[in-house]
């Protein structure tokens, strides 16, 4: 027993001479690229080994519960698939175009970005659907083709949840580089939304008569002629969305253009019935500016796929889409068959940058 206990304390003091060696031969510094080996013992392994983070999930489902936003609840997928990138990547080409929309003897010259989606064929038999985005307050026209961003809209096509579209991205700003420096700083700069004083809003003309005939004859869509004619009788193959500033133009281009779009993505931004930025606005006439233009074209079918983030993301938005999901305007629900209205919440804080992980949920909805 004795002669055991020896060899046993031999082994111990050689081992930490050994360690200790170890832990100083770099000026007392640990070296890095070294660990200390556990053994087979079950404590030594719990100590020696990191705690691991819990597998991301591809799809995370944020909920509220019925009766907690609105009466039905809301569901959104958050899908973190679009963080990884992809090699099924689009293009983004861009459009000029000039506009003499807004009453003033002012011929302006203006473009927008439009992305083609991977595997798009201009000479091939296949048709897309179009969505028109409007950025929020000091953007431009550029605001998801930095790479970063990009990579999220190719992602998203990538998942195989979302049909492939085109998307074109213009601008209410009159002249955003020109204006850009202080468009960046305040995003009051001249503006054809209704949002800059001496200038009326009609950027849904500008929309309709410039950026529309502009944009869709250079490329595969549903559209066949560029006349009114034409464009009314596409309006199933097109869609407005915007973000912010560019929600609240959503809106605004339901009541100003129905005939000319079916389809309605705001997101994180509230109807504000023809007011200006900041203007107080009742739910009351918010569904009464909204009303007023399925009222005028009772035969035109819509649906409405609005979004928002957490608590403090368009607070104002919250309470509205409780009020209009029980107005007799609207068919709450996500089937477009059958219903006209639906809102999806996330838990994303407010920034442009989160519209293509919004667009995984609203894709799988709109044009189906």
């Amino acid at each position: 027993m004795a002669h055991n206990k020896l060899i046993s304390t031999t082994i111990t003091a050689a081992l930490c001479i050994s360690l200790l060696s170890a832990c100083t031969s770099n000026g007392g510094t640990p070296r890095e690229t070294e660990r200390p080996v556990a053994s087979n013992s079950p404590a030594d392994s719990q100590t020696a080994q990191m705690p691991s983070k819990p597998p991301r999930e591809d799809i995370e489902i944020i909920t509220t519960e019925p009766g907690e936003v609105i009466k039905a609840g809301t569901t959104f997928e958050k899908c973190n698939l679009l963080d990884d990138g992809t090699d099924q990547k689009g293009t983004f080409e861009r459009v000029d175009y000039t506009t003499d929309a807004y009453e003033d003897g002012v011929t302006y010259e203006k473009y927008c970005n439009v992305y083609l989606p991977y595997g798009y064929d201009p000479k091939g038999e296949v048709k897309y659907d179009v969505v028109y985005f409007i950025h929020g307050n000091k953007n431009d026209p550029g605001v998801l083709t930095a790479d970063i961003l990009k990579s999220k809209l190719d992602s998203l096509f990538a998942t195989g949840k979302v049909p492939p579209v085109i998307l074109v991205f213009p601008t209410y700003y009159m002249d955003a580089e020109g204006d850009a420096v202080e468009r960046q700083r305040t995003g009051l700069v001249p503006a054809g939304d209704g949002n800059w004083e001496g200038l009326p809003a009609n950027f849904y003309l500008e929309i309709i008569e410039d950026v529309i005939p502009a944009v869709e004859p250079k490329y595969a869509v549903y559209t066949e002629s560029f006349d009114e004619e034409g464009l009314i009788a596409s309006r199933d193959h097109r869609c407005f969305s915007g973000y912010s500033r560019g929600g609240m133009c959503t809106w605004y281009m339901f009541h100003n253009a129905l005939p000319y779009f079916k389809w309605y993505s705001p997101m994180s931004a509230n109807c504000m019935a023809g007011e200006t930025m900041g203007a107080e606005v009742t739910n009351e006439e918010a569904y009464r500016y909204l009303k007023e233009a399925a009222d005028e074209h009772p035969d035109l079918d819509f649906f409405i796929y609005a979004a928002s983030g957490r608590d403090n993301d368009a607070p104002v938005l919250r309470t509205q889409m409780a009020y209009f999901e029980q107005q007799e305007l609207f068919s709450y629900g996500d089937d477009p068959t059958e219903n006209n209205l639906f809102y999806t919440l996330s838990d994303f804080a407010h920034s442009d940058t989160k519209v293509p992980f919004y667009y995984y949920n609203t894709l799988q909805v709109i044009f189906q």
